[in-house]
């Protein structure tokens, strides 16, 4: 007869999470039709060109113009966005009770996301409307330009924008803190840092991921993991983690999204230069085309999101080898996959197209199947293909380990000095999405 399952490593589908992955499922395909009427609407009523010439009784400079419209587009697109962003991000976490925020911290964090939104756009659009004006292959000097700020915005996010959300701080447990020096010096890793983040403030939810770059590189841990998970399962949940520093996940997810701008911007600026003449807009670099590139790039990239989410599964699977040939936790992890599964009410089984088009994670379920399988080591092979040559030679006795993993203690609030060449904080994916990381 079959051996019946270790009822731990079973995770319990309920129709709450049935219910809640399919909506989250509608309000990611639906969120892009919303975004997609949205602009149509800005576009056809006109209201976009309005807009502009609103912006030219102030000033005549294009760049001036370009400057007053970014500030009233990102007030009208808020209001727009509004309903849905409050369905998605307070209606359906108080309704599945994953939310502990009121709805005055809500808005408030709402409102400081828009603010550093409109900061950045400040910045980077006007002189993009510029270049497109003034050269021809616009889309090639954009694509050039997006190199150094996509750099530049994954160093700074862990210690500009994420501390203005949540306060970090080194971890606090001394036993699990040198448990996972230990594991850091068997990973091979060096200079790094693990902070905790107050995450319970906003969610109910548990997540731990990697993010920044260089000198702002680190690992985070929301509190409500470490309330909620058991020592073992944290170090199985590191182990991946470190996988994600170790194999520089987070350069690759940079590369990543330069490579793929290159052919978006290249298709943009051809259909762009189709719409000059429609909808108000006069000529190339208008302020009034805002609308009609942000269309272009937002449906180019949701028909990529299958290329780009297989490959984000590709590299969470070797963060799981990774974990797994670190740590040996099998158990340790499939638990955690359990936990993570029942804790955020997702489906762990989901349909094929919707894993396919928009998981960047491989569905819990096959994850924690895998895990109590993945035991190469029973047989004397796997560590070389992914540790780091000081890790898949860690069990020889070759070489002593000549890394250290720090798990940073001091002041927090000085810490967010970090980007400018002390020490640093971390950060959290909670604001406008530009932090490139891992998470679990």
């Amino acid at each position: 007869m079959p051996q019946a399952p270790d009822p731990r490593f079973v995770i319990h589908v309920t129709e709450e999470m049935i219910r809640h992955s399919r909506i989250l499922d509608l309000l990611y395909f639906g969120g892009f039709l919303y975004g997609v009427v949205e602009l149509l609407i800005i576009l056809g009523l006109g209201i976009s060109a309005r807009m502009r010439d609103l912006a030219a009784r102030v000033t005549k400079r294009p760049y001036g113009i370009a400057l007053i419209y970014v500030v009233v587009f990102s007030i009208v697109t808020a209001i727009f966005d509004f309903p849905l962003s409050y369905y998605a991000g307070y209606v359906v976490p108080h309704q599945f009770n994953l939310s502990n925020q009121n709805f005055a911290a809500w808005i408030g964090d709402e409102a400081k996301a828009f603010l550093i939104g409109l900061v950045f756009s400040l910045i980077v659009v006007p002189p993009a409307l510029l270049v497109i004006r003034r050269v021809k292959r616009w889309w090639l000097v954009l694509w050039a330009a997006a190199i150094p700020i996509s750099i530049f915005v994954v160093v700074i996010v862990p210690v500009v924008v994420d501390p203005v959300f949540n306060r970090f701080e080194p971890l606090k447990d001394q036993v699990l803190r040198r448990k996972l020096l230990d594991e850091a010096a068997r990973a091979g890793i060096e200079g790094g840092r693990v902070y905790e983040v107050d995450k319970s403030r906003q969610t109910k939810e548990m997540n731990a991921y990697v993010t920044g770059l260089g000198p702002t590189n680190r690992i985070v841990m929301w509190d409500t993991l470490l309330k909620k998970l058991n020592q073992d399962e944290v170090l199985a949940v590191m182990g991946h983690e470190m996988g994600h520093y170790v194999l520089h996940h987070v350069w690759q997810g940079v590369a990543w999204t330069i490579a793929i701008a290159f052919p978006v911007l290249f298709f943009a600026q051809r259909v762009y230069e189709r719409g000059i003449g429609r909808w108000g807009i006069a000529e190339r670099g208008d302020a009034a085309s805002l609308p009609w590139i942000l269309l272009i790039v937002s449906t180019i990239s949701f028909l990529l999101a299958p290329v780009e989410n297989g490959i984000s599964r590709h590299i969470e699977h070797q963060a799981d080898i990774f974990g797994l040939e670190l740590t040996h936790l099998n158990e340790a992890t499939a638990s955690s996959f359990v936990k993570f599964a029942e804790d955020s009410k997702v489906n762990p089984y989901p349909n094929a197209l919707i894993e396919f088009w928009r998981y960047s994670h491989p569905s819990l379920g096959k994850r924690v199947d895998f895990v109590l399988k993945y035991k190469p080591w029973e047989r004397g092979s796997g560590a070389a293909r992914f540790l780091a040559p000081s890790v898949a030679t860690r069990s020889t006795g070759h070489r002593p380990l000549s890394r250290r993993f720090q798990i940073e203690q001091g002041c927090w609030q000085c810490s967010q000095l970090s980007a400018f060449g002390l020490r640093q904080s971390a950060g959290c994916d909670q604001t406008i999405h530009v932090a490139t990381g891992g998470r679990v």
